[in-house]
């Protein structure tokens, strides 16, 4: 969590140069536009290659091939995953690829050196930081890693990066201290302090860092479900903060694999929020669809009344709110949506028929 933080903060210092990403959006126009056998364009891609501040702009670029834009999704998913602290292998064979002439080397030996810096392998991290130019707006990184893994103390560092890094001190010291109550509370089944202190680092995280506040409200729902905790009052903090679609939602993920039967309520909820709110489009409406109806495929032996009744009530609204929303694509054969009235599972799979956005879900 604390280097979530850490490298949230500092790809944010790197991605928001104005001056330095125009200056890049402007020479790789140029770049694109060159005949890649000149000397100009050897002289503007070494240069690019060393001053590039955002992977994105080859993703957006209208005048890249789809190997540069392909290589930039890569380093920006290989960037976000290492800064969240996830392992995935999938992403990090595909960085491994990518070639020393390509305009994202340089991006690619920060992520290795973060990753190495995850898993104190500090030679291999020192191996990676010199291979990025010190002229570099990459090169940020190195004495802020070099003093946090404890290499040196002896590392010249500018005044921005010194307030930085003494920023992450302290938000480390308050993590180790929020991970050591939730731990006990866990270790000692206390639910309350559980949801006190999951609530309390929510609302800390959401005041700077707004992507590490959802994800650690899904891990809190998450943990909530697992053993058996009300979600009442994380679920209340979440509409707070995010919004009822968001809450709902993040609610419905994390109850996936514990409650399934109930997950699939939150995502109906979520869905219901949405449509009200006008913030969904038809793709994206289609998306949740196929999202409920095959967790209703998964559920649909369920013979709890309470329940039961409950999902019907959540589908006649659903069924209104389409209505509304997208009134042009209203089911209008009410012979077939009989058929499945009894039988709420069926009804949702139905209807996602005529609103889902996978190919392999629509009835012609």
């Amino acid at each position: 969590m604390g280097f979530s933080i850490i490298f949230e903060i500092t790809g944010n210092m790197i991605k928001h140069k104005t001056k330095n990403t125009t200056a890049n959006s402007r020479n790789l126009e140029k770049l694109l536009t060159l005949n890649p056998g000149s000397l100009e364009y050897i002289a503007l891609r070494t240069e690019l290659k060393r001053h590039l501040t955002d992977p994105g702009l080859l993703e957006k670029s209208d005048l890249a091939s789809d190997e540069l834009k392909n290589e930039a999704r890569i380093i920006m998913d290989a960037f976000e995953a290492i800064t969240n602290g996830m392992q995935n292998p999938d992403v990090f064979s595909s960085v491994e690829a990518i070639s020393r002439d390509s305009l994202f080397s340089l991006w690619k030996e920060l992520i290795y050196a973060i990753k190495a810096f995850y898993n104190k392998d500090y030679k291999e991290m020192q191996s990676r930081l010199r291979k990025i130019d010190k002229d570099s707006p990459l090169s940020m990184f190195i004495p802020v890693l070099m003093h946090l893994s404890g290499q040196t103390n002896e590392q010249s560092v500018n005044k921005k990066q010194k307030t930085f890094i003494e920023t992450i001190i302290k938000d480390r010291s308050f993590i180790r201290s929020v991970i050591a109550q939730i731990t006990e509370s866990l270790e000692y089944d206390m639910e309350d302090l559980f949801l006190e202190t999951s609530i309390l680092m929510i609302h800390d995280l959401n005041s700077n860092y707004k992507q590490a506040a959802r994800k650690f409200a899904i891990w809190s729902l998450k943990t909530a479900s697992k053993y058996k905790y009300s979600p009442t009052l994380l679920v209340s903090t979440c509409k707070k903060l995010f919004g009822n679609t968001e809450a709902y939602m993040y609610t419905a993920i994390a109850m996936s694999t514990e409650e399934t039967d109930i997950s699939l309520l939150f995502w109906i909820q979520s869905l219901l929020s949405g449509l009200k709110t006008g913030s969904l489009n038809e793709y994206e409406t289609g998306a949740y669809f196929t999202l409920i109806s095959r967790l209703a495929d998964k559920v649909k032996y369920s013979t709890d009344d309470f329940y039961l009744e409950s999902l019907r009530g959540l589908i006649s609204t659903v069924k209104y709110e389409l209505v509304t929303r997208f009134p042009e694509r209203t089911v209008n054969n009410k012979q077939q949506v009989a058929i499945y009235s009894d039988n709420p599972f069926e009804e949702l799979i139905y209807l996602s028929t005529k609103y889902s956005s996978l190919e392999e879900n629509i009835i012609r």
